[in-house]
């Protein structure tokens, strides 16, 4: 019998991108921060890569250097990038001007920041196009509407005459997309695409990607600090730590089995919209290391439940196991992690009265009602330069209740209302029709009521670093409540500024630090410390944590829900990541163009939604967990 003929395996397709000990640094001001040490891997023709870590992992610093993009003083100190076999690292600046944007594209965070103002979509496009000499004016205008269509934008001839401010932030991004494929790259980079977004547009911006990554066939790397978005889009993940990879493998066994102590931390920070009302985050003690300053070991030691003593002296190369998967870490080797020393979760304490996450009332008395709304209205007129004089709407007849020691979650879009909500219940936008209550006192224009009620009603801003005056010094910024609210002597005020600091987990000597030395999530904490200085009633927390890292979030949540438990406090928290809310608050509102569509108990809002909306919401969240995980069937490998 002759034996069957055996066909050899097909040999698998030379890397668009080979990434080999690639290393960055800045130095300045005596100081030389080692922001990337050797960074290895390559992106197959087609392939989807994530690559994950907390701000200051050296994600997005490995991004500019793939394109030749980082500012000064930062430089590659060694490694190549070779792109279809052009070292892009030794590059002149000629050859890095004719791959940018040609053979590799990126997509930048904030297209609002990345795109001219004053130029038309369809100038944006053409210089894109003309600067690789592609085509003349009339195929360059055909491509860009042909773009356009492809990005999911309506009406593509006649948006291409509209200019960035007349697009919504979803709408920004498709654009910016646009103009990263104008010339057909064979990568495309994706820097936190839809950090900002709520969670149906970031899910259009998802499925966009995944859709041009199959009819296109372009490599993309995705840099992100959400697991869910890595888990949505990417068959394989790279997740870095202290500038190195600390773990590569396929996305599934890497969020099914991780086998570094860090990949394990960040998913079990991850909040899960299964998870009940009341649960603490989970988060990683400790912070990032200083990569100013020299390691002699792992750079994750500090913080690793499973230290051993060489993990302190030696670092671990990043190693491959049998199935090609690989980590860097002396504890595991090529094993799974199977537990990671994290807190325990646990229900937050509630005052008496108001009901506990998850469960029955704590007394049958109805807790006190500190702040109602009823038929609250809010018109803003039109702009007469650009023809539209139609007014717009944003809030719609909204009423709420917020009782003392709750949390009330705002969900919804952007464009939903949420924000001119917070804005107008303080006064900021004076409400066009209806009322807004507070202790059961209808609030006035006056300047005594205006001061009675922003002593007691606090907001914490979503972006920490624009919201705190960086000429003054943190002391200062703390103190400035006390003192509009006249307050205490100087000395009152600094053992308050000292008390308030270490009630929100920072040390009290850092009051002469001015906020641009302190992290994301450490500015965060000294706005609420901020908020919380004229001891108020009730906190407005507008996005506080939509831009952080998954394990500063859970490290802010916990403590606004800590700080709930101590003082009693009412919270308002705005969101659009239902997981995050379910687990802080106890009720929930979902709005939709400037009305309140669904409103109910935390957990039977997120488990048995009524309205079609809020069931879209939910629907569009992206999970890491595996039974709601989307297939990547077709997304090319």
């Amino acid at each position: 019998m002759t034996p069957p003929t055996t066909r050899p395996e097909a040999a698998a397709p030379a890397p668009v991108l080979d990434v080999r000990g690639l290393g960055v640094a800045f130095t300045g001001a005596g100081r030389t921060v080692r922001a990337v040490q050797d960074v290895t891997f390559s992106l197959a023709p087609g392939e989807t890569l994530g690559i994950v870590g907390e701000s200051g992992s050296g994600k997005s610093t490995t991004a500019l250097a793939l394109m030749g993009m980082l500012p000064p003083p930062g430089r590659i100190t060694a490694g190549s990038v070779r792109l279809a076999g052009t070292d892009l690292a030794a590059a002149d600046p000629e050859t890095l001007r004719a791959a940018r944007g040609n053979r590799i594209g990126m997509v930048f965070q904030d297209p609002l920041t990345a795109l001219n103002p004053v130029l038309s979509i369809q100038q944006h496009l053409d210089e894109a196009m003309r600067a690789h000499g592609r085509g003349d004016r009339r195929s360059r205008r055909a491509r860009a509407v042909e773009l356009l269509d492809l990005v999911g934008i309506p009406d593509p001839a006649r948006r291409l005459t509209d200019h960035p401010h007349q697009f919504s932030g979803g709408m920004r991004q498709r654009v910016m997309i646009a103009l990263a494929l104008a010339n057909e790259p064979a990568v495309l980079l994706a820097d936190e695409p839809t950090t900002a977004l709520d969670a149906t547009v970031q899910d259009q911006i998802l499925r966009l990607l995944d859709t041009l990554n199959r009819e296109t066939g372009t490599a993309l790397v995705l840099i992100t600090h959400n697991m869910g978005v890595v888990a949505r889009s990417c068959r394989r993940v790279l997740v870095m730590y202290g500038g190195r990879i600390v773990e590569d493998g396929p996305t599934a066994d890497v969020l099914d089995a991780p086998r570094h102590p860090y990949t394990a931390g960040l998913l079990a920070a991850v909040p899960r919209l299964d998870t009940p009302s009341g649960t603490r985050l989970r988060s990683i003690p400790g912070s990032p290391p200083d990569l100013a300053l020299p390691l002699a070991g792992c750079a994750f030691a500090a913080r690793c439940p499973l230290v051993e003593d060489r993990c302190r002296t030696d670092a671990p190369p990043v190693a491959a196991g049998a199935d090609g998967h690989r980590t860097a870490c002396w504890a595991t080797g090529s094993r799974p992690v199977a537990a990671v020393a994290v807190p325990v979760p646990v229900p937050v304490p509630v005052r008496q009265g108001v009901a506990a996450p998850g469960g029955a009332s704590a007394a049958a008395a109805p807790p006190d009602v500190l702040l109602e709304v009823r038929d609250l209205r809010k018109t803003f007129p039109g702009s007469g330069r650009l023809g539209r004089r139609t007014p717009v709407t944003a809030l719609d007849g909204v009423s709420l209740t917020l009782h003392a020691g709750e949390t009330l979650g705002i969900v919804g879009e952007s464009g939903s209302g949420k924000s001119t909500l917070a804005r107008t219940l303080v006064q900021v936008h004076p409400a066009t029709s209806g009322s807004v209550l507070f202790r059961g006192r209808e609030l006035g224009g006056g300047e005594r009521s205006l001061r009675e009620l922003r002593r007691e009603v606090q907001l914490v801003f979503q972006d920490p670093y624009a919201s705190l005056n960086p000429r003054l010094t943190v002391g200062e910024i703390i103190a400035e409540p006390l003192i509009a609210h006249r307050l205490g002597d100087r000395a009152e005020r600094a053992r308050r500024v000292a008390a308030l600091l270490e009630q929100v987990g920072l040390d009290p000597d850092v009051t002469d630090r001015r906020p641009r030395v302190f992290s994301g999530g450490q500015r965060q904490r000294i706005g609420i410390a901020r908020a919380l200085a004229p001891e108020p009633s009730v906190l407005i927390c507008d996005e506080p944590v939509s831009a952080l890292d998954v394990s500063v979030q859970a490290q802010v949540v916990n403590l606004l829900m800590d700080l709930q438990r101590d003082l009693g406090l009412a919270l308002l928290f705005i969101a659009h990541d239902l997981a995050v809310v379910r687990q802080v608050s106890h009720r929930i509102a979902v709005m939709h163009r400037g009305r309140v569509v669904e409103t109910g108990d935390a957990d039977r809002i997120c488990s048995a939604p009524q309205d079609p909306y809020t069931k879209a919401l939910l629907a569009a969240a992206p999970t890491v967990d595996a039974a709601r995980r989307p297939a990547l069937a077709g997304t090319r490998a």
